[in-house]
């Protein structure tokens, strides 16, 4: 071996050599959860499993209870690779990809069946190739469940927040759905929102059950209206180069130490019931809708679909078409 052949070899020796102690160091995994909820039990399960199947071999720094920031924060992090994978809102990954703001479209949805069934057979694959130019890898997804209607006052027609004073995300599902009611849109964070409504500048918002309890609004807010109306979910996404420097083998074990999107369904809505069913123990009024409630939310809801994807742009139609080929599958499953 002469030397230029020698010094060649050498090079991509201690080439392989940093990428093998590279791949090895523990991802970082951003999230933001609280202590004994749901998404808490979600990544322990992901770690555990991890060290399990790596037999021990690999590893994962947790930072799952907010440690990294604001969710935008942690986005902005991911995607330069200073965290490695997390579970990040629709409404964040919007950021990246606009068109996501389709899966938040009022009343786009009739079950968490159905809502279930479009996302992991349908969009997991079709969405993973503009994950992937966004240097972002699409796993899996993890549901936060129905978005739904909070108020200092009792809500059960769609008249009743006409003129009030509603906080909503900068979000422009959400947005065009409040005004389309004829409500007074507030944006501001949500730790502002309890002093906001003890002082009168909010009079109610839209919240998931599991933030709902989580951020105790339910210390000041005392009907909860199941209105059902947008379906909220966050991706389990990865950064590319992170991902593309692992072995096959350790992608796989990090990939199957995901816990499956049903599992953790499951685990939101027993853990969603167990809060309803205890609601009047805190003095929380929950209204159910009938169908005849539910149908006149629903007409506002769908009227805004054709203005939402104007609004978004790009590939927002092509998106939604895709969600309704899905649907109409999802309905044609069982005939």
């Amino acid at each position: 071996m002469n030397f230029c052949t020698a010094f060649i070899a050498l090079t991509v020796a201690i080439h392989s050599s940093l990428v093998s102690v590279a791949s090895a160091e523990p991802p970082k995994v951003a999230g933001f959860a609280a202590p004994g909820t749901a998404g808490e039990v979600y990544w322990q399960k992901f770690y555990d499993s991890v060290v399990e199947l790596g037999e021990g071999r690999l590893d994962a720094t947790l930072m799952v209870l907010g440690e990294a920031g604001p969710e935008e924060t942690q986005f902005a992090g991911l995607r330069r690779n200073r965290l490695q994978m997390g579970g990040i809102s629709t409404g964040t990954l919007g950021l990246a990809l606009p068109e996501l703001a389709v899966l938040r479209a009022p009343y786009l949805f009739e079950s968490i069946e159905e809502a279930s069934y479009v996302l992991d057979e349908y969009l997991l694959d079709s969405l993973s190739q503009r994950f992937a130019e966004k240097n972002l890898v699409l796993l899996s997804w993890m549901m936060d469940g129905w978005m739904d209607l909070y108020a200092t006052f009792r809500i059960g027609l769609t008249t009743d927040v006409r003129g009030r004073k509603m906080r909503v995300s900068a979000d422009d599902s959400a947005l065009l759905f409040m005004a389309a009611l004829g409500a007074d849109v507030i944006q501001i964070p949500l730790s502002d929102v309890i002093p906001g409504m003890q002082t009168g500048l909010v009079e109610g918002g839209e919240q998931s059950i599991q933030i709902f309890a989580l951020a105790g609004l339910d210390s000041v807010a005392r009907n909860f209206a199941l209105t059902h109306h947008s379906y909220s979910t966050a991706g389990v996404v990865a950064n590319k180069d992170w991902w593309d420097g692992l072995s096959e083998q350790d992608q796989s074990v990090y990939r199957r130490s995901v816990p499956g999107a049903g599992w953790y369904r499951r685990v939101v809505q027993d853990r969603n019931a167990q809060y309803l069913e205890r609601a009047g123990d805190v003095g929380l009024k929950v209204l159910r809708l009938s169908g005849e409630q539910h149908a006149s939310w629903q007409s506002i809801g769908l009227d805004i679909h054709s203005e939402l994807i104007m609004k978004i742009g790009g590939d927002a139609a092509a998106l939604y078409d895709e969600i309704m080929t899905a649907k109409k599958a999802f309905a044609e499953r069982d005939q």
